[in-house]
């Protein structure tokens, strides 16, 4: 199934640069900071709240509706706790820009952190916003410039906007701060638009011109207006930008040669060949797991580790309503899924149904103006979608992401290790399936299906062993037979479904009077043998004597006449197996002489005179 031709969908605008810091003159110092600096909560917000263009993306991901919750970030700090330190780290993560003029970039960058500066210092004084909400708005506040100067005229720098599932406050403030003049004071803003559009005229008295700004007579007029405080004010920010830059090494007056040294060299960011088969050995090493859980969180964790991913999800496939369930996530955070049910689109599930059908990874790319489907859940540029258990009833798929550092899976041995998660996880799950299968069937072999005891054949083997470990180590063995009483009257007047639920009442009880160590089988009918190692006659008899009142009272509970009558027996020299059973059952039927619902102890004749057995009752 394939989809009609279209043209190529635009390029979101980010992927030409998806971090300032991955400028030219820029890149190289951004490697030294990431190869020679521990960089911890604070590092991490301090770096990130200089890059407006890495914070869209960091918030574009926090925010996605997947791992919505009723507290979406709008800090810095917020989106860097909510994504975690690996997650916010891979949002630079990117190699040198390409871009043919990066050089009006860089005045429009200083910019943005000179406003987010200054929005924070009249957020502060005025109490319109929060700060920290402030000093983000501020930072991005020029998301429509930079998308415009990235992108192409294809789409508008609003609709990009939107299509992000950015928070709605932060999109339509974003918006307003766009449609609006531009101030001519900053004193005493009215609204925080009108806060975050002084904030920008300070950072130009502070010397942080938007590049077009000598095209605005406007700014010019309200800059020649500025009161004494407002030029402190401006003098104050430029300190506190250049020391965030600086603290960096991204001031201006920082040359090149102060940041030189040993060149560390760019960081690696694609797939590593020399992994692939650490990778094949951390999936193959559950190969024994007892749990698909298990298979899946290798599955996961080696796309990435060693794959080398974002995130990797684990997806179930229910083809009959059109919805893909999110089974298990890995991403390097502690962020959970709020969202498990995603709806697909028509193209998703042509995607997916393509992909089942050719058993290799494919990818999954945007297509025209999409704000539902999978790619949108997600907040994905792109989707690897890896199909498992494809020939199962629902297929699952292993979705593997890189929106976060932007990589792209383009290159031949990129695919290498997903094909073989692929091959390899439904391989591993087809295993544990039909070890399940014959543990069922073995399990089926040895027990009763109506009571789930142990069926005759366990019995008599159990019994076997008893006698043999008691031959050997002379230690005590004693062996109960117990019979339903009156139990075809009970089928012939009730019916045989309660005569179903009577048998499987008398397991239950059994089944819990006795010890782990115990035997417990249906033998045959209404019968049921018991082995008791390690038991002595006397102690036998306490646990008969509990047994058959139980099982009156289990019957009185569920409303039925059920009594059972019990032969006691207990192991001697030269016993076999079939001597045993035959004085049990000796035993068994003298308590059915003696008027049931009682138990019987089988006598030495050597011992007693009297070689009848003994009998208690209730």
């Amino acid at each position: 199934m394939t989809d009609a031709p279209n043209p190529t969908p635009p390029q979101n605008p980010l992927r030409k640069l998806p971090s300032v810091l991955s400028l030219p003159r820029l890149h190289r110092r951004l490697n030294r900071i990431l190869n020679q600096l521990e960089l911890g909560e604070e590092e991490l917000v301090a770096l990130l709240g200089i890059d407006p263009l890495a914070i869209v993306r960091g918030l574009r991901a926090a925010n996605a509706p997947a791992f919505r919750s009723g507290n979406t970030p709008t800090t810095v700090r917020g989106i860097v706790r909510a994504l975690g330190p690996t997650l916010a780290l891979r949002l630079f993560r990117q190699t040198e820009t390409d871009l043919d003029d990066a050089q009006p970039l860089e005045p429009l960058w200083r910019h943005a952190i000179a406003t987010a500066f200054a929005a924070r210092d009249l957020a502060e004084r005025t109490g319109l916003m929060d700060p920290e909400a402030a000093y983000l708005v501020g930072l991005v506040h020029d998301l429509p410039e930079w998308l415009t100067r990235l992108g192409d005229d294809s789409r508008s720098a609003a609709d990009w906007i939107v299509s992000w599932h950015l928070p709605a406050p932060f999109v339509s403030l974003l918006l307003a701060i766009e449609m609006a003049d531009r101030p001519t004071t900053t004193t005493e803003p009215p609204d925080p638009v009108a806060l975050v559009l002084a904030a920008e005229l300070l950072a130009c008295a502070a010397g942080y011109r938007h590049p077009d700004a000598d095209e605005d007579p406007r700014i010019e007029r309200a800059l020649t207006g500025l009161d004494r405080s407002e030029l402190v004010s401006a003098t104050s920010l430029r300190r506190n930008v250049d020391g965030a830059l600086r603290s960096f090494g991204f001031a201006d007056d920082v040359s090149d040669r102060e940041v030189a040294g040993d060149d560390p060299g760019g960081l690696w960011f694609g797939f590593d060949g020399n992994a692939l088969d650490e990778g094949v050995i951390s999936i193959l090493g559950c190969m024994h797991s007892d749990s698909y859980r298990g298979i899946i969180t290798a599955l996961t964790a080696a796309a990435i580790r060693y794959g080398n991913c974002d995130s990797a999800y684990y997806a179930k496939w229910c083809r009959g309503n059109d919805t893909l369930t999110l089974r298990s996530k890995a991403d390097s955070s502690s962020r959970r899924l709020a969202v498990t049910r995603i709806d697909l689109t028509a193209r998703d599930t042509a995607f997916l149904a393509d992909a089942q059908q050719a058993r290799v990874p494919k990818l999954l790319q945007p297509h025209g103006d999409e704000r539902e489907g999978l790619l949108p859940a997600l907040a994905a540029e792109e989707l690897l979608v890896v199909p498992l258990n494809y020939e199962f009833q629902m297929p699952a798929f292993l979705l593997l992401d890189r929106s976060l550092s932007q990589l792209a899976f383009d290159a031949e041995d990129e695919l290498t290790l997903p094909t073989i998660l692929g091959m390899t996880g439904t391989l591993l799950t087809q295993n544990l399936l039909l070890r399940r299968r014959r543990q069922r069937a073995q399990k089926f072999a040895l027990t009763d299906p109506l009571t789930h005891l142990f069926n005759r054949r366990m019995g008599l083997h159990a019994l076997e062993k008893a006698v043999a470990a008691t031959e050997r180590d002379r230690r005590p063995l004693t062996v109960l037979m117990c019979d339903l009483d009156h139990f075809k009257r009970l089928n012939d007047t009730l019916g045989h479904v309660q005569g179903d639920t009577a048998l499987r009442a008398t397991a239950e009880v059994l089944r819990q009077t006795v010890r782990k160590v115990d035997t417990v089988c249906r033998y045959g009918g209404e019968e049921f043998l018991i082995v008791l190692p390690d038991t002595t006659p006397d102690e036998a008899t306490v646990l008969a004597a509990r047994m058959f009142t139980a099982v009156q009272a289990r019957g009185e509970q569920i409303g039925l006449p059920i009594t059972v009558s019990i032969g006691l027996t207990s192991h001697r020299p030269g016993d076999t197996a079939e001597s045993i059973l035959v004085r049990a059952d000796h035993a068994l039927y003298a308590s059915k002489g003696a008027g049931r619902n009682r138990f019987s102890v089988d006598i030495d004749a050597d011992e007693h005179r009297d070689d009848s057995p003994k009998q208690a009752q209730d």
